[in-house]
């Protein structure tokens, strides 16, 4: 196994959402399941978060 950098993306109604994270996996497909599974449990468990960053252009 390898570890590997996933960035996931979706594009919602007001915006697109990206989920970047680090998992070990034997392939490229492997590594997108990991890190959705990893996503939907942080979700689970997490009750309460911020956003720790951003990048405001004008539009």
């Amino acid at each position: 196994m390898a570890r590997q950098k996933v960035t996931l993306q979706t594009t919602l109604p007001h915006g697109t959402f990206y989920w970047v994270t680090e998992v070990e996996a034997n392939s490229e497909e492997e590594a997108v399941v990991a890190a959705e599974n990893l996503f939907l449990a942080e979700m689970e468990r997490t009750t309460e978060w911020t956003f720790s960053d951003y990048n405001v252009e004008k539009a």
